[in-house]
């Protein structure tokens, strides 16, 4: 890579190796990454780095430059989901989005709408997991949770707000038995003066923390919204892996999206 610089201008001269992009977006303005990045060629999911690809700064990732393009022949999600796997041609097995929302719900409904999750969030692509109770309004697919302010989850939310949660049922032998949801959404981190902190705590069953702490509810609920951040989880997209679904129809994978 050739650079000039003559006062505010910055010209930079991309030599395309391998159909990438040679060139380093380190210390550039938003402007000028988009104008290296923009000729970066769509790649695969499985694609391979070579001892040609320019160097980059740590911390990047493929989508920083690159369109990625999944195969639903070669990835696996998506052939579990909807192509020819096992008993099921392309397209057979598929459950109603209203049907796979309905098993969802249940399995926040068995325990008060509350679950205990594996939390994903990312900070300067460098990603972090998590643990943290979220209750689900299932009017509208949104998550809630109460945490400490300044936690690492939160401060990532501030700075990325898309996350992907897990919840599942400890794996055995017995495949029948599985049961896992995989959860993608958009996070905000709500104030405890905000109407919408309000809302969620409608949702959110904090009321037990007020009796282990054997203080009155109102006094706890005064307590959180001065002392804990709430996040608030659009959801997305929903992976349903439900091992019972082999007995029936439809595909022990499935899938719920917002769209």
């Amino acid at each position: 890579m050739k650079m000039f610089r003559n006062g505010k201008t910055l010209i930079v001269i991309s030599l395309l190796m391998m159909g990438i992009v040679a060139g380093i977006t380190k210390g550039y303005s938003k402007e000028e990454k988009k104008s290296v990045t923009s000729e970066a060629k769509p790649i695969s999911s499985d694609a391979a780095i070579t001892d040609q690809h320019p160097a980059v700064e740590e911390g990047m990732t493929c989508n920083d430059c690159h369109e990625i393009k999944l195969d639903a022949k070669t990835t696996a999600t998506e052939v579990w989901l909807g192509g020819e796997y096992l008993k099921w041609g392309k397209g057979e097995g598929i459950m109603p989005k209203d049907k796979v929302g309905e098993r969802i719900v249940k399995i926040f409904k068995e325990k008060g709408f509350k679950r205990t999750c594996v939390l994903a969030t990312s900070f300067n692509h460098r990603p972090t997991s998590t643990t943290s109770e979220f209750a689900l309004d299932p009017k509208n697919m949104v998550l809630y949770g109460l945490h400490e302010k300044g936690t690492a989850k939160i401060i990532h939310i501030k700075h990325n707000p898309y996350v992907s949660l897990n919840w599942h049922r400890e794996f055995d032998d017995n495949f029948s038995n599985t049961l896992c949801i995989q959860m993608i959404g958009k996070a905000e981190v709500l104030d405890g003066t905000s109407k919408e902190f309000e809302k969620g705590l409608e949702v959110y069953p904090y009321q037990y923390g007020a009796t282990a702490r054997k203080l009155p509810v109102e006094q706890w609920k005064e307590i959180i919204k001065k002392q804990m951040a709430m996040t608030k989880i659009t959801i997305e997209k929903v992976v349903l892996l439900d091992g019972s679904l082999a007995r029936t129809e439809y595909r022990t994978s499935q899938q719920w999206t917002r769209k």
